[in-house]
């Protein structure tokens, strides 16, 4: 006689195994940031880790075509995106390398003409210029969902983001048409904002104006880091950006910023509880209902090793 999964148990399975895979993929790349001296074992090792979630994402969808994600897990794949395609543009991936095939993470479904694969439309390692909206979206989507508003420390990061998107594109891309300083820092509240509610542009726009203190303040930070952009007297635009991002506006230390800011928006939630029960401790149960809670899920030889 065949026997069915109860879909509403096959759903808390699935849901379970996605949130460990988002979540060991994001740690997983989080190391991969901050490591010099990257090996061939570990890009690959990675990469998998990668290509597991972009494998089991269509094939949940497909089983479980009515489910609408939670908001922490929401976050975490927009946090898995944005990872990945941070640490892809600082590292010169080789051509046989497995990043090579980029995987098509998405938190939209694959239906949404405006979701697919950022990677599929850039064949190569996406600009900072490209990844700047998807760093202000998912930092809008933490902030909605914490209740809470940007702080100067954040807005320090964003400002120095788009001063490293510009001083690339025109130190490493020889870019320097006109305009292009005020559209690397165009962000920020627009009163007549005339987006979609809930789609990201909004978001971002109102995480600007959560209230007025912040609209100031932002416009003063914004300001401050556009005239440091600037050249002086007798100074070529590129010395001086070369100068800028070995010095005031270092490279590492920012790529250490953003590494920080990922690692705390991560541990801002409960990890997943595949992982909590790896780790023998689960938010709420006692250290027996844990144990009971492993042998039910399947770590039957951690919960007979425990004393």
């Amino acid at each position: 006689m065949d026997r069915k999964a109860d879909p509403e148990t096959q759903l808390e399975v699935d849901e379970a195994i996605l949130d460990y895979l988002i979540y060991t993929a994001i740690i997983s790349l989080l190391k991969l940031l901050d490591t010099i001296d990257i090996s061939p074992r570990q890009e690959h090792n990675t990469h998998l880790l990668v290509q597991m979630v972009d494998t089991f994402l269509p094939v949940f969808r497909a089983l479980h075509t009515n489910y609408k994600a939670s908001p922490e897990i929401q976050l975490r794949l927009r946090l898995l995106q944005f990872t990945y395609v941070f640490v892809h543009h600082y590292y010169p991936f080789r051509a046989n390398n497995s990043f090579s095939r980029r995987p098509s993470i998405s938190t939209e479904n694959p239906k949404d003409p405006r979701s697919g694969n950022p990677h599929q439309e850039h064949p190569q390692a996406m600009s900072l210029e490209q990844t700047l909206p998807l760093f202000l979206a998912l930092s809008a989507v933490q902030n909605e969902l914490q209740g809470s508003t940007i702080t100067e420390i954040w807005m320090m990061l964003a400002a120095g983001y788009m001063a490293q998107a510009y001083i690339e594109q025109v130190v490493v891309y020889q870019n320097q048409r006109p305009g292009l300083l005020e559209e690397a820092f165009h962000w920020g509240y627009d009163v007549d904002c005339r987006a979609e509610e809930a789609t990201e542009q909004w978001q971002i726009n109102d995480m600007f104006g959560a209230d007025e203190s912040s609209v100031r303040l932002w416009q003063s930070i914004r300001e401050e880091h556009v005239q440091a952009l600037h050249p002086p007297e007798k100074t070529s635009l590129v010395d001086h950006l070369e100068d800028m991002a070995s010095g005031a506006l270092s490279v590492v230390t920012f790529k250490e910023k953003v590494s920080e800011f990922l690692a705390g928006l991560l541990s801002a939630y409960q990890p997943p509880l595949l992982i909590q029960l790896e780790r023998g401790e689960v938010e709420g149960l006692s250290r027996k209902a844990t144990k009971a809670l492993k042998i039910r899920s399947g770590f039957i030889h951690q919960a007979i090793d425990e004393t």
